[in-house]
């Protein structure tokens, strides 16, 4: 699979005609001068043309990637995900090859001797044939494995009508990610041997290595990074600007927006107008409750990125705002970090309103129009910042007042929003972490934390002997409860009468789960046992589970209720966890939770 280029010439006394055979030197004749050595980078360098074949051993461990890709991770895939995962994994075995191979034929010339010559004609053939083979496997393995892991998750099963669209995926990413990376070192050979016949070999490896890493960076962060925040910013600072279809202006004074509010209905945000303008009417929250029982409009109070200049600014406006509708008069305050949008979970703010007959008010605070994968990216430490700001301007002024005339404090998060919520209460440990949070707060509810969230991470470190990570005990359950699993009984009381957090998690969920670690070591979700929702022996390998994992984090959010990153069906029960009134029943918050599927179902 390599050219006659790759063999070292003899050294010693022989000789080649044109054709390249070695001829011996006739008896008695005066030896022939030996041929100066090449420079090894004139012989040996990757990329020696666009069209040169790649060498076995790197087609051999590019096999071995490929079969691997097929392996399943934490969701279910879709053919075509299936695909661009594989053509990934397999130009990333190809390129691991192909550098071990220079480094292993760079070897053998440094040590004065002869590069082996490749397998010939029937090595490829071998190769095709046992290539051939495993991918048939592969692809017949890969329906049986993915119909399994999808009756973990309520998902429909898939067919061998999948295949030919992950075939094509697979084709069409690996050949563009083969020319890229082809092209890029050809480019780079050119350059090198341009400097090399300028300046001593030693000298033109430097210079090579230092060009070719300050050319990726400028490329990278100059060229391809900002013309990509640049993108995102024009692209979603428009969309922000828009208002969501449906939604008008309120009319309440109990809504920012409102002609009365001190915030300006065009500076909320896309987010912040679909929040203030939604949500439950009156009417609604009254046949829910039944006759005979009190309900009041629930308050809704936003400032975007535009309300005010900083998040200082922004966090005070909240609390104007809190005080000018008598929001510190209502049962329940709750205080939502949101996420990259400025997104406010409808579901759990009307749960929570439902729940309550509309004694409630609601806070948040805008920090980014960028979703939240960018906003990850980008705009990390403007959401722990928004999380500490906001929530202690909101326990500043609720501490303030008498403590029999305070209405219940909660904090939310979902996702990013729980990162930059937990940023409010993180201490040295877990254990210091959890009182901050149960003594300052009447409950806490964080949903899908990411991978990031500190006090989560705390959490799972220092759990209880013998509860595995995707569901941690700590404390024994005295101050923190996890919840999220399908199935479960109702939950109809506060779990307990002081301050409390509950976690809402899923063992599937890749925004919690997925991290970097996967690209050097086995991932925390895979130690046995494995969660209800994932496979029971997922096998890891390095490279192509984390490649794995950033695809399962693309499906994540789209993924069936109860699973991956989709919360709906489980905030009910969060709420009622810590903050149920009294009276409330597990039939309650089985209607509720009906009702605010029909309601996402009918949106």
């Amino acid at each position: 699979m390599t050219d006659a280029g790759d063999a070292t010439p003899d050294a010693g006394n022989q000789e080649q005609d044109e054709s390249g055979a070695a001829e011996p030197v006739p008896s008695g004749a005066a030896p022939v001068a030996a041929a100066p050595r090449q420079p090894f980078h004139s012989k040996y360098a990757y990329g020696r043309s666009l069209a040169h074949p790649a060498s076995p051993a790197a087609c051999w461990i590019a096999l071995v990637f490929f079969l691997w890709s097929f392996t399943p991770t934490l969701l279910p895939r879709a053919g075509w995900a299936q695909g661009a995962i594989t053509g990934i994994c397999t130009m990333l075995g190809l390129a691991i090859g192909e550098l071990l191979a220079w480094i292993g034929r760079r070897a053998w010339s440094a040590a004065g001797r002869d590069v082996p010559r490749p397998l010939g004609a029937w090595g490829r053939r071998v190769f095709a044939i046992v290539a051939a083979l495993a991918t048939v496997v592969a692809l017949i393995w890969w329906i049986g494995s993915q119909n399994d892991q999808r009756d973990l998750v309520g998902m429909e099963h898939v067919g061998a009508g999948s295949l030919p669209m992950l075939v094509v995926a697979a084709v069409v990413v690996a050949a563009i990610l083969f020319f890229i990376g082809r092209t890029v070192a050809h480019l780079t050979r050119r350059f090198d041997e341009a400097v090399t016949s300028a300046m001593p070999r030693w000298a033109a490896v430097g210079v090579t290595a230092v060009v070719l890493v300050v050319f990726g960076v400028i490329i990278s962060r100059e060229v391809v990074w900002k013309q990509f925040v640049s993108w995102a910013n024009d692209t979603y600072g428009t969309f922000d600007d828009e208002t969501p279809p449906g939604i008008a202006q309120p009319t309440s004074p109990l809504r920012s927006g409102s002609p009365e509010s001190l915030v300006p209905w065009d500076t909320l945000g896309y987010e912040g107008r679909n929040f203030t303008g939604g949500g439950p009417t009156v009417d609604q929250l009254q046949s829910f409750a039944g006759p005979g029982v009190p309900v009041k409009e629930p308050i809704r109070v936003y400032a975007g990125l535009k309300s005010a200049d900083g998040q200082e600014a922004q966090a005070q406006l909240a609390v104007d705002e809190l005080e000018r509708t008598g929001a510190f008069d209502r049962s329940v305050l709750a205080v939502v970090t949101v996420t990259g949008t400025g997104w406010v979970d409808p579901v759990a703010a009307a749960s929570l309103e439902y729940m309550h007959h509309g004694d409630t008010a609601i806070v948040g605070t805008q920090y980014s129009y960028l979703p939240s994968w960018i906003s990850f990216l980008v705009d990390l430490d403007k959401a722990q910042e928004n999380g500490v700001v906001l929530t202690h301007a909101i326990i500043d002024r609720w501490s303030q007042l008498p403590a029999d005339h305070r209405p219940q404090l909660l904090v939310y998060g979902i996702s990013l929003g729980s990162y930059g919520s937990e940023h409010a209460f993180v201490q040295s440990s877990a254990t210091q972490s959890i009182d901050d949070a149960t003594s300052t707060a009447d409950g806490v509810l964080w949903a899908g934390p990411t991978f990031f969230n500190p006090v989560w991470k705390q959490v799972v470190d220092g759990r209880d002997q013998g509860s595995p990570a995707w569901y941690p005990v700590f404390g024994e359950g005295s101050q923190l409860t996890v919840m999220g699993k399908p199935g479960e009984a109702p939950v109809y009381a506060p779990v307990s009468s002081d301050g409390h957090v509950v976690y809402l998690t899923h063992p599937s969920d890749p925004v919690t789960w997925a991290s970097f670690d996967a690209l050097w070591r086995p991932p925390t979700w895979m130690g046995r046992p494995t969660g209800y929702d994932v496979p029971s022996d997922p096998r890891w390998f390095p490279g192509v589970t984390f490649v794995q994992e950033v695809f399962d984090l693309m499906a994540g959010f789209s993924a069936t209720p109860g699973h991956g990153h989709n919360y709906d069906p489980n905030v009910t029960d969060g709420w009622a966890a810590i903050s149920a009134p009294p009276g409330w029943t597990a039939a309650d918050t089985t209607r509720l939770n009906t009702l605010l599927q029909g309601m996402n179902e009918g949106s």
